[in-house]
């Protein structure tokens, strides 16, 4: 019989076959109303973290974006929680998540275009993690930018290790969210930031100096501070891996 993961209670688990969507599936679903916010949709797949969760937003969509932030934060503190001490997790603006300062994965967002009073009907946060690579007989050297857990020294970790762990560090950075705001997840991300020369290019020029209240970019040039849209960036980041 195969181990199911375990949540906690304000998550219900949905299990998915592999090679399906699980935010395809999630957006059909939510919006025939026969899921809702606390649905997490999860594909069994041993060799990928693949994940997402509903949300019902009660704020702006200028804050929805801040759950990118928060879901990048909460996976750090679950593999921190399951890896060797040595493992050195960053992220790389806006949704980039890394292992040794190598690409093992992202976080996406998909907000509903139905609103009332500006607020999004739903909300999908998800995220996707190499655990291994799936020709195991592969040449990591010949795609340097990206890793998996299993080249780095955690092969041991399972998906519903990983997974089950995920979940419940999402589910407190929420709790710490809703408490205090921001802040925490923003000065969380901050500590893990990658270099950060490494970030902007393909997306602007000038020089990265962090994100703002909600995880927009702040990029200096000569022309003073200005303020890149993280929900933009977005956008240009998935059509550059797409043509790519």
């Amino acid at each position: 019989m195969k181990q199911l993961p375990t949540f906690p209670p304000l998550l219900k688990g949905h299990r998915i076959a592999e090679g399906k969507s699980p935010v395809r599936r999630a957006k059909a679903m939510v919006e025939k109303g026969e899921l809702g916010a606390g649905d997490l949709l999860w594909v069994e797949d041993k060799n990928n973290l693949q994940y997402c969760v509903i949300m019902e937003p009660e704020v702006s969509r200028a804050r929805c974006s801040e759950m990118l932030f928060l879901m990048m934060v909460a996976f750090g503190d679950a593999l921190g929680a399951l890896a060797p001490p040595e493992m050195a997790v960053t992220y790389k603006w806006p949704n980039d998540i890394q292992l040794n300062d190598a690409s093992i994965g992202s976080c996406e967002l998909e907000l509903s275009s139905e609103e009332i009073d500006g607020i999004a009907q739903w909300m999908i946060i998800s995220i996707q993690i190499a655990i291994k690579p799936e020709n195991i007989l592969h040449d990591p050297g010949n795609e340097a930018w990206r890793t998996t857990l299993w080249e780095e020294g955690c092969g041991e970790i399972t998906q519903i290790e990983l997974l089950e762990s995920s979940a419940r560090h999402f589910l407190n950075w929420m709790h710490t969210w809703d408490e205090e705001g921001f802040k925490p997840v923003h000065d969380q991300w901050m500590g893990r930031v990658c270099e950060k020369e490494k970030i902007l290019p393909g997306l602007t020029s000038g020089e990265f100096v962090g994100v703002d209240e909600h995880g927009n970019a702040l990029v200096k040039s000569v022309d003073g501070v200005t303020v890149l849209d993280v929900v933009d960036a977005l956008t240009v980041v998935n059509s550059q891996r797409v043509t790519g």
